[in-house]
């Protein structure tokens, strides 16, 4: 896990807010479709965007669709290995506009994505941050391995965070919710 950002290069640096510009592309989509706005894209170890996905919670009447979901379904072909019955040996980045929550965090998990990178922190809905604090059983040894080799990138950019807390509040005005404003900080998530 990256301790803060100050130790991620330059380019790196370049390459997650390009990737992470990419998934709010996709959502302003959501935001259009008239759902939470929050996009999500897997890339490849060659930086090719594999999947995307987009929150379609409403605009699908389905729960589970939030975008980072949509964004392992879109890319399963290049994670799964069905005929073998195993995952494929990826190094996946997968980019989101909001830190995921509990599902879509498990998910990642068990999906075995090597790296997050999220712009905004959620610390409502968030999960990630809390399966990587979390004391583990002895016997939950495999997802506790799954949790620990996670390479989190929380909220990079200011901006972006800043970028996303309007969404949310452009959302949340068209719903006629326009009081509810997603808090969320802005600085960089440190482990304890």
């Amino acid at each position: 896990m990256t301790p803060d950002n100050t130790s991620l290069d330059t380019f790196r640096l370049q390459q997650h807010r390009y990737f992470l510009l990419i998934a709010f592309e996709e959502a302003e989509k959501s935001l259009l479709a008239g759902t939470f706005p929050i996009g999500a894209i897997i890339v490849d170890d060659d930086g090719q965007v594999v999947g995307r996905g987009h929150n379609q919670v409403f605009s699908a009447e389905d729960s589970t669709a939030h975008a980072e979901m949509e964004a392992l379904r879109d890319a399963r072909p290049l994670r799964v290995d069905a005929a073998k019955k195993r995952y494929l040996p990826r190094s996946h980045t997968l980019y989101t506009t909001a830190e995921p929550c509990l599902m879509c965090a498990g998910a990642i998990i068990m999906s075995n994505i090597r790296q997050v990178v999220w712009a905004a922190n959620d610390p409502a809905n968030g999960a990630i941050r809390l399966f990587k604090t979390l004391s583990w059983p002895d016997t939950a040894h495999h997802i506790l391995h799954k949790v620990q080799r996670l390479e989190v990138i929380a909220s990079p950019f200011a901006d972006l965070s800043a970028r996303q807390i309007e969404l949310m509040k452009t959302w949340n005005a068209s719903r006629g919710r326009p009081g509810d404003v997603w808090t969320m900080k802005s600085e960089p998530w440190r482990p304890s």
